[in-house]
Parts: C-alpha cells; sequence; structure tokens
C-alpha cells in the first residue's frame, strides 16, 4: 500500500481535479448551447440554490487554490485559522454540529476572514453509498443540514451558505429533499479536486495519519509532499482536508495543521494564490452579493472581517466578478 512508494518520494508537489458541471436543481434557466466542460451563468444571477450536480473548483485561474477543512472545529483549528490569516489565506470551514462546544471559535474564523460552512450535524453518509446504509429519509437529511444551521448561520457573512456532503456521498434524490425545504438557501454539495485518495502523487490527509499494511504512517512533510504534487499535475482547484485530523493523539507525529504550515509557502513559492471557496467563479455566480461596507453596525462584511484580520479582500475573496458589494440582488429569496 503506502509503504511501498512512500519510502522513496522524493519532495515534490501536485493537484488532482474532476471537470464535473453545475446546473441549478430547480431554478433559473441555463443556455442550452454549453460546451460539456465550461459552465455559463444562470439566466438568473446570485440565485442560491441547492443543485442535484457536485460543484468542483476547475473554474479557477490557472495556479489558484481555495483550501477547505472538513469535520472540525478540532483542537487545533484556532491555531489553524491564525496561521492562515497570518499568511492572507482565507479559507471555508465545512463543519460538524456535533463537534461545536460553544462559539468562540466561530468568531475567530469569522474575524480571520474564512467562511464558516455546513458538513451536517453527525457526518453521517446521506445516501449510504460510503457506509453501506440505507439512504437517510428526507426529514433525516434536512434534519443533518438544519440542526447545523442552526448553530453556524449567525456566522455566515453575507447569507454565503455553503454545503459538502460527508464522504461527499450526494444524489438526485438528496437534493430533492434538501430542494423542498428552507435549508435550500445553501449552495452545493461542494465537491474537491485536491485530497481524494492516496497514491504516488495524490493525497488525503486523513489517511496520511493511518498505519499503511506495514503499519507506516506519513509525517506532515511526507503527507505534504504528495498534496504538492497533486496540485502540480492538475494546476487549480479546490483542496479537500481535515482540521482535526493527526496521529494517535500525537500531533507531533504528524497532523494536517503542520502539513498545511509546510506547504503553504511552499506553494507560494511555486507562484500560487488562494482564494475562499465562495469565489470559486462556479460558485460566486450561484451566491448573493457581499454587504455593503457600510451597511451600519449589525452587519459584518467579509470584507470587515478580512481587514480586521490584515487581509486585502482580494486574498480573501479573489477576484471573482460575482463578489460585487454593492450590486442588487436580483433574484433574492
Amino acid at each position: 500500500m503506502k509503504s511501498a512508494w512512500i519510502r522513496a518520494m522524493p519532495v515534490a508537489s501536485g493537484l488532482a481535479a474532476a471537470s464535473v458541471i453545475m446546473s441549478v436543481f430547480g431554478g433559473c434557466g441555463r443556455s442550452g448551447d454549453e460546451d460539456a466542460r465550461a459552465v455559463t451563468a444562470p439566466t438568473c444571477a446570485n440565485t442560491q440554490a441547492i443543485s442535484s450536480t457536485y460543484v468542483y473548483g476547475t473554474s479557477l485561474p490557472a495556479k489558484t487554490l481555495a483550501l477547505t477543512f472538513d469535520d472540525g472545529p478540532g483542537a487545533r483549528t484556532p491555531e489553524l485559522s491564525a496561521y492562515l490569516k497570518a499568511q492572507g489565506i482565507a479559507a471555508a470551514f465545512f463543519v460538524n454540529g456535533k463537534m461545536l462546544v460553544g462559539t468562540a471559535v466561530l468568531e475567530q474564523l469569522v474575524l480571520d476572514g474564512h467562511l464558516v460552512a455546513n458538513h451536517t450535524q453527525t457526518h453521517t453518509s446521506l445516501t449510504g453509498r460510503s457506509t453501506n446504509t440505507a439512504p437517510l429519509t428526507a426529514p433525516k437529511i434536512v434534519a443533518e443540514l438544519s440542526e447545523t444551521d442552526v448553530l453556524i448561520a449567525p456566522f455566515v457573512v453575507g447569507k454565503r451558505f455553503l454545503f459538502r456532503a460527508p464522504f461527499g456521498d450526494f444524489d438526485v434524490e438528496t437534493a430533492a429533499a434538501i430542494e423542498a425545504s428552507p435549508m435550500r438557501k445553501y449552495v452545493g454539495h461542494v465537491s474537491w479536486d485536491i485530497g481524494d485518495g492516496m497514491g504516488p502523487d495524490r493525497a488525503a490527509d486523513w489517511d496520511c495519519w493511518k498505519p499503511g499494511d506495514d503499519g507506516l504512517v506519513l509525517t506532515s512533510q511526507q503527507c505534504g509532499d504528495l498534496y504538492v504534487k497533486e496540485i502540480e499535475k492538475v494546476g487549480r482547484g479546490i483542496v479537500l482536508c481535515h482540521d482535526p485530523y493527526f496521529v494517535d493523539d500525537e500531533p507531533a507525529k504528524g497532523s494536517t495543521v503542520d502539513m498545511i504550515k509546510y506547504i503553504v509557502p511552499v506553494l507560494k513559492t511555486k507562484g500560487y494564490t488562494f482564494v475562499r471557496a465562495d469565489a470559486v467563479p462556479d460558485i460566486a455566480s450561484l451566491l448573493p452579493p457581499l454587504p455593503p461596507e457600510d451597511a451600519g453596525p449589525d452587519v459584518v462584511s467579509a470584507s470587515d472581517a478580512s481587514s480586521s484580520s490584515g487581509n486585502s479582500e482580494a486574498s480573501s475573496l479573489g477576484n471573482a466578478d460575482a463578489a460585487r458589494p454593492h450590486d442588487p440582488d436580483p433574484c433574492a429569496r
């Protein structure tokens, strides 16, 4: 398994991607003349709606990455948040409601310019595909989103609600259940282009910290080198990581937080830039505009959060055309 190729693995870099287009489920019309690998913006721009297909990061410019972190918050999420802020990087944290103890970590994520997003309450497979179980019923699917939504909604700036299904298990029936509920406000399922599995030139942090057949566990640098290899191979996209994960309850042996601290300088040296997941063009086209900076004391805009964290609006959100604070929302629900 991993032992055969990791021992000889050089320090390198990489990125893997898929190209699946997004269509709005039961929403506005699409151009009928679409290329299979391109996305035409919906005719009703800024419409937030769940989709029956996966959303990837292939619409990003070359050498542009969106870091995402699932399954937290974890013990080192505040440390990771502060590190990314210091690096001028805004990420998306897809949290599980069951992992939340208080709101302090969510407050820090927002102040550091990051996006808080929904990864369900219990990290249960909604379709049952990855766990060999029966699909959840529609009410249980909606409950998985809504229970976490209650906890995170006050910390989602500008109604930029993103959703990622556990294990990436998502299908038309699951989308239909969400579409028929108030949770239809979420854009997703937000998938990933990098971080799906282990191999000579690809990685998955959750697997890096698990012993292989011979008991081998990767170091943070070895895992990071595989991520960089994958990133270099694909060149752009959404990066999947998991902020609570490390080896044997001893983070010094290897952890995602330390791996990120290793690869960020490497990637910057190679010319990569970072945007937040809601600035991925295929995602941004379905989100409402950000609140205006002068909206008043009750509105905390993403640019305000970015300023307080020492980031520019460009570093937090990227330069996607959809993030225009003063544009009207023609498709508000």
